[in-house]
């Protein structure tokens, strides 16, 4: 039966939501690394400040609540005995002293029921393993801070979940990318993927205000990030799947204030790892606003600018065979995205989050969907994700999303139609243990095109088409038990 879903009364809706929900919600800022239960607002926390180990929630996620033990100084000591100096207990994530190099990792798992009896449950990032229990991924992340001036992050990633990220890159490791036969040329599908490795560094004569970081780094780009650690929810919406998650280039961080910060840099675009368009000698222009302005106010506003490819979206599939079959599929033309994410509170246990996202391609809508169409005109698309979450103890919470993702020529969905999605999704999540977190979700999908149980959208898996049968459908309904261990 086909979807009954209205989007013009989804987005009449939306604003007058966000708008409600602002008045009376809140919600610090959680990024990459970010505790689940901050016990107090947090500073604003830069992607650098995360990688670094600086006194921040990231530096301390899997370990809420602890306190580096300082030796008492003031106990006497025996008689004829000098009292020892004070020493500082290393914090648990330090992993060689001497050098300053620190260490933490989780392993992310999960189960999902999906009723469509499907093997993928289409268009989701990382849990697209149906009627399955999975791993996602496991991750370990080494980094030293750049007190002294110099540091570094690694962040390297195994299992599916590291497949899917390196498959939504492009080009891929080597230049090539795994087909559904499980390999291109030299590249199969690899279950290890680097998801960021760079050099950061204060600028000398600055004051510590400037920084620089040199090689792979996460997105600034909107709320949902690739850890588990970092998210309010087990699975990721549209406006995280279809986006940005990683550049490779050049960042410059300047720290106005303590809570004004200033981000830019220079990339080769989105997701992937060197420049490879023809006609261009570079593709990205990043700019980023991070502020805590005011104390239950934080705001996080990011722009991308410049020239990216036309025939594969983000999710790493054909748009449709004519742009494939184009001669000028590889030539860039210029895209401009912008994404705001506001966050409020909190206020008597209540958090919100609001991030609206807007993408626009030159030459990216198609005269047609089959072999031999030619560009028209430019793409459009724009996506609304809203969070409210209710702490009910320490450990425990619940959290609602309510998204909306339109896709005005089908570019970034892969339709070539109009296509408008939205899911609506609770979790309820409990730390039962200091280092261990566990979810339980359901989610429902919608769509105006049949994008479900299709063996056309979705993670390749090393083979053709794998498990999902009969007609594709216009929703889906998943439910979800996650079980992460940080350490």
């Amino acid at each position: 039966m086909k979807s009954t879903f209205d989007s013009k009364k989804a987005g009449l809706a939306l604003p007058i939501l966000a708008t409600a929900m602002l008045i009376f919600l809140t919600a610090p800022t959680v990024r990459a690394d970010s505790s689940p239960f901050p016990s107090s607002p947090p500073p604003p926390l830069s992607p650098s400040s995360a990688g670094t180990g600086t006194a921040s929630p990231s530096s301390q996620a899997g370990q809420t609540g602890f306190i580096p033990a300082v030796a008492d100084a003031t106990a006497p000591a025996a008689t004829g005995t000098p009292a020892p100096p004070p020493t500082p207990t290393p914090l648990p994530d330090l992993l060689i002293p001497s050098a300053n190099i620190h260490f933490k990792g989780f392993i992310d798992t999960y189960a999902q029921y999906n009723p469509t009896d499907a093997s993928y449950s289409n268009f989701r990032a990382y849990d697209f393993g149906a009627n399955s229990f999975n791993l996602n991924m496991a991750q370990l992340k080494f980094w030293r801070p750049d007190d002294d001036g110099v540091g570094f992050v690694l962040r390297t990633d195994f299992g599916p979940g590291a497949m899917a990220s390196g498959q939504n890159f492009y080009p891929g490791f080597f230049g090539t990318r795994g087909t559904s036969n499980g390999t291109t040329g030299t590249m199969p599908w690899s279950m290890f993927w680097v998801e960021e490795a760079y050099i950061n560094l204060w600028i000398p004569d600055t004051s510590k205000e400037l920084e620089m970081d040199a090689g792979q780094f996460q997105t600034l780009a909107n709320f949902e990030v690739i850890q588990p650690t970092g998210n309010w929810m087990a699975s990721l919406g549209y406006t995280f799947f279809l986006g940005p998650y990683t550049h490779t280039g050049v960042r410059f961080h300047y720290a106005a204030s303590p809570n004004n910060n200033i981000y830019f840099g220079v990339n080769n675009g989105w997701n992937t790892s060197f420049q490879n368009d023809q006609g261009s000698d570079f593709q990205d222009f990043e700019l980023n606003y991070t502020g805590n302005p005011i104390s239950w106010l934080n705001l996080n506003f990011t722009g991308l600018f410049g020239p990216q490819i036309r025939n594969n979206y983000p999710g790493g599939f054909p748009l449709t065979d004519n742009i494939s079959a184009n001669p000028d599929a590889n030539v860039p033309t210029w895209r401009n995205y912008g994404a705001f994410v506001v966050e409020v509170g909190p206020l008597k246990h209540f958090w919100l989050v609001t991030d609206d996202s807007y993408g626009w391609q030159a030459q990216g809508a198609y005269n047609t969907t089959l072999a031999g169409g030619v560009p028209i005109g430019p793409a459009t698309w724009y996506s609304s994700e809203n969070f409210i979450r209710y702490d009910i103890s320490d450990t425990l919470d619940v959290v609602a999303r309510y998204e909306v993702y339109y896709d005005l020529n089908g570019f970034m969905t892969g339709t070539g139609l109009p296509t408008a999605i939205n899911d609506e999704t609770v979790d309820l999540q409990w730390n039962f243990m200091p280092n261990v977190m566990s979810r339980i979700e359901y989610r429902h999908d919608n769509a105006n095109q049949p994008l479900f149980n299709s063996n056309i959208y979705g993670i390749a898996t090393g083979s053709a088409n794998p498990g999902n049968h009969g007609a594709p459908i216009f929703s889906m309904d998943t439910f979800e038990l996650e079980l992460t261990y940080m350490f």
